[in-house]
């Protein structure tokens, strides 16, 4: 047992004995000594189980390559819903129609995009605007293949025998030829100043 060790009491100021079962530490802060009381086996417990974990968390998911941090769960998780969608989009592409093309003519991701694929594929005979060039006016009320969407779709696709315009379909993705497509259809009746109307007059698109 440890020598008595006196404390004064609040009260009166006055040191009284007192003993406990544990050290006394070696040092003393103004008089004032402090028993060497060991943490309680709970928080030790909790305190190593923390690094063992951190130790593992460390390996598994920053050196092994077992485990993978939310950041690229994220991005394969993205990954597989890109691919989901970009399959989701051809078989549209692949089954297009009327219904189809007015819808995609009205879709603002789906023109900027053809718009982008006309400006590198396209504007060249048909200029950026589509006003026409080497190619006709897109943006007037006539039209010399047909006089529907799909039409104008046919011709992207398939191209014009005879003529300068290239079957794209061969060229590129479904969904770029629909993108190309749904970008020349937004262009009807603008009436942007160009080139002489060439084909015939046609109506309105129907609404779907």
């Amino acid at each position: 047992m440890t020598p008595p060790v006196h404390l004064p009491t609040a009260e009166s100021g006055v040191a009284e004995t007192t003993t406990d079962d544990a050290p006394l530490m070696d040092h003393a802060y103004d008089g004032i000594q402090e028993y060497d009381n060991p943490m309680p086996g709970w928080w030790l417990t909790g305190f190593w189980a923390a690094i063992v974990f951190a130790a593992g968390y460390w390996v598994w998911f920053h050196v092994a390559p077992w485990g993978s941090t939310p950041d690229q769960q994220y991005a394969r998780e993205l990954a597989e819903y890109n691919d989901k969608k970009a399959l989701r989009e051809a078989a549209e592409a692949a089954n297009v129609d009327e219904n189809v093309l007015a819808r995609e003519s009205k879709d603002p991701k789906t023109v900027e995009k053809g718009k982008q694929i006309f400006k590198t594929r396209c504007a060249s005979c048909h200029t950026e605007d589509g006003h026409g060039l080497i190619g006709p006016n897109l943006t007037d009320g006539f039209q010399i293949h047909g006089s529907t969407r799909m039409d104008i779709y046919n011709t992207v696709s398939n191209g014009a025998p005879g003529t300068a315009m290239l079957a794209w379909g061969e060229q590129l993705p479904a969904t770029d030829v629909l993108a190309a497509a749904a970008f020349a259809i937004s262009l009807r009746n603008t009436n942007v100043p160009g080139k002489e109307p060439q084909g015939h007059p046609v109506d309105p698109f129907k609404a779907p």
